[in-house]
């Protein structure tokens, strides 16, 4: 569950003089707090009927940006073969293995992710600097051998 967070409702010269208490999901979409996590909108849909479960393995295509400048540092794409990897058994960052479950065979998909469900303060040098907020267009091909 989501940390509850006290947030000022009403403010006076600059201080809170009362407060709300909100779990820091809905913090987010009030615009207060940290931006965190991962957005999923939909390209193209998939059969809706598909979705991948934890401990399932994957094939995806995927082109990683910046999101400060969208400069390019990896694709799938480029070398001409699928992504493979088990979903939410951590071996992909936090924002793909959280997005991507949200996904249903055969979509194609933008995921915003912020720098903490990324790589964080550490980045990945030289191509991710540090606190970096990421853009991927992903596409689910298949799940455990169901192609799309």
């Amino acid at each position: 569950p989501a940390a509850a967070w006290q947030v000022p409702v009403h403010q006076l010269g600059g201080r809170a003089v009362a407060y709300q208490s909100c779990r820091q999901d809905q913090l987010r979409l009030r615009g207060w707090g940290p931006k965190m996590g991962v957005e999923v909108e939909t390209i193209t849909p998939g059969d809706g009927k598909n979705f991948p479960s934890k401990g399932d393995t994957l094939a995806m295509h995927y082109k990683g940006t910046l999101a400060a400048d969208g400069s390019k540092f990896d694709a799938s794409y480029d070398r001409g073969m699928p992504f493979k990897f088990p979903i939410g058994a951590g071996r992909v960052i936090k924002g793909w293995d959280e997005g991507v479950m949200k996904m249903s065979l055969g979509e194609k998909a933008t995921l915003k992710i912020s720098a903490d469900y990324g790589y964080g303060a550490r980045g990945f040098p030289p191509v991710i600097p540090p606190n970096s907020d990421l853009v991927f267009e992903v596409e689910l091909l298949e799940i455990n051998n169901l192609k799309a």
